[in-house]
């Protein structure tokens, strides 16, 4: 029997990660990707393509669980961070009307991952290590959370995504001069300064079971390029343990929780929460934690999961590009023909 899987976001990272795992997994699948817009590249790859309204359209909640209930789909999975908060919302209608699974956190654990201020809120209430951070209402708050803080500090949005607006403040006339372009900022301690070498960053999965059984933790030490992580070293670091599964345990979820953390002088500090696949979902996969395919395995097919073995090695990514031939960019959608990805190497 083959499931039928629909993967949001066919024009994110993310999302092409997801396809990619679930190649991996081995399970006979229908893969469907969805997205906005027709020229993104997961919907040249897929089985089945979909193209939905903005999840703020009106129309859209109408339109997904109708398309949902006439494609059959089993099991939707997340792969655009600005579906999260829709599904969270919707989940009981939609999975009520159509019969289809949605692998989707609480609403309430989505609005703390997507809020970096609520992200530090939650890891000081439940006294898990964080980075000092204050909200900068104004340029006044700004000045103030530096003098407590010192130089260099992190401005940053409290929503956002792929380092968008995030600034390393090395003195107060930067601070004053980048403030004003920052939306809805806070200020943050700096807990390493951002390298192109490995050194202290590091990215690290979890996976929570329908019962809240915690599986993981996978860690990977990394470097950044454009706010993805770029170069990984995947290895235990098994000092980072403990506070991931601490995390996992204070805070209600459904399937993958993301976090992006430091190693300091005082341990393991957290800055960042994703509920959600990650831009690393493929490399995963690779070395052995395939969240997507346990989503399916466990959510749609109640599969009780073992412990995965996670495997050690490096992943350097790269660009690749696929092919869409004999078309023109009018008309590229018209049924959506798989591209072509040639083996280079």
């Amino acid at each position: 029997m083959t499931h039928r899987v629909l993967v949001t976001g066919a024009g994110s990272g993310v999302g092409n990660g997801i396809v990619k795992a679930l190649r991996l997994g081995g399970l006979p699948l229908t893969v469907i990707c969805s997205d906005i817009a027709p020229l993104n590249v997961g919907l040249f790859r897929a089985d089945e393509t979909v193209i939905w309204p903005k999840v703020e359209a009106p129309e859209a909640l109408d339109t997904i669980t109708r398309s949902l209930k006439e494609r059959a789909v089993d099991i939707v999975l997340i792969g655009s961070e600005y579906d999260l908060a829709f599904f969270a919302e919707h989940r009981d209608r939609i999975e009520s009307e159509t019969g289809t699974r949605i692998v989707v956190s609480p609403a309430e654990t989505i609005r703390m991952a997507n809020d970096k201020w609520l992200t530090s809120r939650f890891l000081v209430d439940n006294g898990l290590a964080h980075p000092k951070t204050f909200l900068a209402e104004s340029l006044d708050d700004a000045l103030a959370a530096a003098a407590e803080l010192g130089y260099p500090l992190m401005l940053k949005p409290r929503v956002g995504t792929s380092s968008r607006h995030v600034h390393v403040i090395r003195d107060e006339a930067s601070l004053k001069q980048i403030y004003p372009g920052v939306p809805a900022p806070i200020v943050q301690e700096l807990l390493d300064t951002p390298s192109a070498a490995f050194k202290n960053e590091y990215t690290a999965t979890v996976f929570k079971t329908a019962s809240g059984g915690v599986l993981g933790p996978f860690v990977a030490r990394r470097t950044l390029k454009g706010g993805d992580s770029w170069n990984l070293e995947v290895a235990p670091f098994e000092a980072v343990h403990p506070l991931l599964l601490d995390v996992a345990n204070a805070l209600p979820a459904m399937g993958t929780l993301n976090v992006q953390l430091v190693l300091t002088d005082r341990g393991p500090v957290p800055f960042e929460i994703n509920a959600r696949f990650s831009g690393t979902t493929a490399v995963r996969a690779h070395y052995g934690f395939n969240d997507p395919d346990m989503a399916v395995r466990h959510f749609l097919l109640g599969e009780d999961l073992d412990l995965p073995v996670i495997g050690k090695g490096l992943a350097l990514r790269y660009m690749e590009e696929v092919f869409i031939d004999g078309v023109d960019a009018a008309n590229a959608a018209d049924g959506f023909g798989k591209g072509v990805v040639h083996a280079w190497f």
